[in-house]
């Protein structure tokens, strides 16, 4: 039984001014890209980090998946590294999200029983970018960007998914850390007053 990680490093970091790959930017000590693979690496057989090929990143090429040529947004990025194993179950993680913690993924794995995904929906908008998948998922997920859709969460509501909501959040440790991604200068810097504090949530 395989588990499959796929982290998303594509992003260009252009919000953050750091004039750096956003999976190179230091987030409490280590990069966000260290740090996402170690929290996959603790849930996972195997973890691909996907990205645009020339995107230089300290990841060995049979760790490696490109991005589709001519894709944009993560949704094809996320199924070309479903793509790149067969699995049992894969756990989808983008790089921007470091506050996420292997007690949380593990918690919201527990809540997926049947679905094809399970993921947290804090504010009652799914993050399907922190979140597990069936592989049956991967079909239908192929499917709508056929049809032209390119927006993750409205490809991933295909999927029936199983959302945790505002007051399930509750129960899973530390909040999950779902919500806050790090997108600009200012994202980081509180993205670093939380892990100082030893708590994802202010």
């Amino acid at each position: 039984m395989l588990t499959l990680g796929v982290l998303l490093a594509g992003g260009r970091g252009t919000r953050m001014g750091a004039g750096t790959p956003k999976a190179l930017v230091v987030c409490g000590g280590r990069t966000l890209l260290a740090r996402a693979r170690a929290t996959l690496e603790t849930l996972c057989d195997a973890v691909v980090v996907v990205a645009p090929r020339e995107l230089e990143l300290p990841v060995p090429l049979e760790d490696r998946v490109d991005d589709p040529p001519g894709a944009r947004g993560p949704l094809a990025a996320m199924l070309a590294g479903l793509a790149s194993h067969t699995f049992d179950e894969a756990l989808v993680l983008a790089v921007d999200l470091p506050l996420v913690t292997v007690a949380a993924l593990t918690a919201l794995r527990a809540l997926r029983g049947d679905a094809l995904a399970v993921m947290a929906a804090p504010g009652a908008l799914p993050q399907p970018l922190a979140a597990w998948y069936a592989p049956g998922a991967r079909a239908l997920l192929g499917a709508a960007l056929a049809s032209g859709e390119r927006s993750v969460i409205a490809a991933c509501r295909k999927l029936n998914p199983r959302l945790v909501i505002d007051d399930e959040l509750t129960a899973i440790p530390e909040g999950g850390g779902f919500q806050w991604n790090v997108n600009t200068a200012e994202d980081l810097a509180r993205a670093e007053r939380m892990l100082a504090a030893g708590h994802p949530l202010p």
